[in-house]
């Protein structure tokens, strides 16, 4: 596992400081995909790391790559997010599935509804910590690459 790890995360991220990514932009990058790969709606993560990195110029092999490591956990946070945000919202929806169930069966104009606003709150919760969680990352990242640049010896870029 360490040497699937090394070679799938590690190598390329030293590549890429080697290369002159600065460690903050290399931060940035991997908080922001981490960030987002957390997103309630599964299926959607690829798209939007991909706009965000077009849009505030990250690197876009290490936003990905923030993406798909967090992808499991992605998959566990899913349910706390929708609960949290009927929360918010003082929904009181039936999330259980046998509820679902029928309701798909009886009504499936009020299923697609109910659930559409179940993950729409999921998303407005993931919203509200979102920004805690890309300050909490970039904060862990940030000293990690800046010690594996320094050990990599690779000199600051010269501003121009």
């Amino acid at each position: 596992m360490r040497s699937y790890f090394d070679k799938y995360v590690v190598y390329p991220l030293s590549a890429l400081l080697k290369q002159g990514i600065t460690p903050r932009r290399l931060a940035a990058s991997m908080a922001g995909g981490l960030t987002i790969g957390v997103f309630p709606i599964v299926g959607t993560t690829t798209a939007i790391c991909t706009m965000l990195a077009i849009l505030l110029r990250l690197n876009l092999l290490v936003i990905q790559l923030g993406n798909w490591l967090i992808y499991p956990l992605q998959l566990l946070l899913v349910v706390p997010f929708l609960i949290m945000g009927e929360h918010i919202f003082g929904s009181t929806t039936n999330l259980d599935p046998s509820h679902v169930a029928d309701l798909l069966r009886t009504d499936i104009l009020q299923a697609v509804q109910t659930v559409s606003r179940v993950i729409l709150h999921g998303a407005f919760a993931w919203a509200i910590c979102a920004p805690l969680i890309f300050l909490t990352v970039y904060a862990v990242l940030l000293p990690l690459f800046k010690a594996m640049a320094s050990r990599l010896r690779v000199e600051p870029p010269i501003k121009r």
